[in-house]
Order: structure tokens, then C-alpha cells, then sequence
């Protein structure tokens, strides 16, 4: 629809020919108030910020936040105008003036201004980029090792463990479903070969009850890494 229109034009245009006059002064009052152009500017708005949604995470925006991510989506559209306008005034076979040096020099200010606002506007929003493929596999890689490290602390905290009193050999790892249970009881041999080729032979015999009662060990000065 061509600007600067006529009524008589406007009404003689085939989507509009067979419209009520009823109908067709709606359309001629939207016309003639802007409103078309107004409803141009709306979807250029909203297909900006469906592309923010595509890069930032908005679910959590409260109202006023909406209020600012719609200034910021204009304020993209506006510097997306400026540069576009400031390329053709670049690119004309006019040569080199006074006037378009004096109109690139303010279109550059008012970019620079425009960009400002923009960078003041996300910090406001405080908004974050949606988490990229290469961030997934990072963030998969971290949870992974988290995971393992909390299943490695419920382990720590449930399971017994039986050094040789000798040589400080970790001899046995276990669980009993009823520790308490005086008569569960295990017997170990240390099979260790030391430093001149000698076997550590070292013998126990130790019970759940007397490992739970001592925080799951066996003796007190546990070795070094399992602290």
C-alpha cells in the first residue's frame, strides 16, 4: 500500500471493493492515522524479539523487564535503519561533500548513543545467553563429575574399610546389610610384597560392629589419600 494514498484510491483497490462502508472507514481511519505503518513497526518488533528468544533466556522477565526488552528491540531496529541509511549516503555517486560528511559525522554519533543504550538495556535485563552446544557439553561434562562425586562421598560414608594394620594396605571394602550384628566377622591376609621381596603375612580378624563403632575403619591413622 502506496503512502499518501487517497480515499477514492484506497476504496478502489480490489481487497477493499466489495467492503461495507462501514468496514471500509475502518481500514480508511487506520490508514489515514498511521496505523498501518504502526502495525509494520509492531511485527518488526516482535520478530526481533522472537530472535532474542532464540539467543537469550527469557522465561524468567517480569513486566517491567518486558517493558525494557521492547525498547531494546527497538533500539536494534533503529540502529539497524541508521545503518542501512548511513550505507546508502556511503555508496552514492555524489562525491565527497560538506553535507554528507556533516550527515554521516551525526548518524555516527547517534549510532554510538543508540549502541550505549543497548549495552546499558541488557545490563538492566540482566538476560544470559541460552546455553550453546559446545556450553551442553561442558555443563553435561561438569554434572557428570559432580554426580561421580557425590556417588563417590555416599560411598565413602557407607562402606568399611580394612587396612593392614603393618603395612597400611587397604585390604577390604565392603558393606553389611546388618552391621551391627555382633557375629559378622572377616578374616584378612595380607598378601603384600614388600621393599626386600618379603611378604607382609600380616593376619586379622575383625567384626562390623567393631568397624562401625570406629567411623567404618579399621585403624587410626588411616593413610594420607583417604583423608
Amino acid at each position: 500500500m502506496s503512502k499518501g494514498m487517497t480515499k477514492e484510491s484506497l476504496r478502489n483497490l480490489v481487497q477493499y471493493r466489495d467492503l461495507s462502508e462501514e468496514d471500509f472507514e475502518k481500514v480508511w481511519n487506520e490508514y489515514s492515522t498511521g496505523v498501518v505503518t504502526n502495525k509494520e513497526f509492531e511485527n518488526r518488533i516482535k520478530d526481533k524479539i522472537n530472535e532474542f528468544s532464540k539467543d537469550y533466556d527469557l522465561d524468567d522477565l517480569k513486566a517491567n523487564d518486558m517493558l525494557t526488552l521492547r525498547a531494546l528491540a527497538q533500539a536494534y531496529i533503529t540502529l539497524e535503519d541508521y545503518e542501512r541509511y548511513s550505507y546508502i549516503i556511503r555508496t552514492e555517486e555524489k562525491g565527497i561533500d560538506l553535507d554528507r560528511i556533516y550527515n554521516l559525522d551525526k548518524m555516527s554519533n547517534i549510532m554510538s548513543n543508540i549502541r550505549k543504550d543497548i549495552s546499558s538495556m541488557q545490563t538492566d535485563l540482566d538476560i544470559t545467553r541460552k546455553v550453546r552446544k559446545g556450553d551442553k557439553e561442558s555443563n553435561l561434562i561438569n554434572e557428570l563429575e559432580d554426580l561421580k562425586r557425590k556417588a563417590n562421598e555416599f560411598y565413602r560414608e557407607r562402606m568399611f574399610y580394612v587396612w593392614c594394620p603393618k603395612c597400611k594396605t587397604l585390604l577390604f571394602t565392603g558393606w553389611f546389610l546388618y552391621p551391627e550384628e555382633p557375629r559378622n566377622r572377616i578374616r584378612l591376609v595380607c598378601n603384600r610384597k614388600l621393599e626386600d621381596d618379603s611378604i607382609c603375612g600380616e593376619t586379622l580378624l575383625i567384626g562390623s560392629k567393631e568397624l562401625l563403632e570406629n567411623r567404618g575403619v579399621n585403624i587410626e591413622d588411616v593413610p594420607e589419600y583417604f583423608k
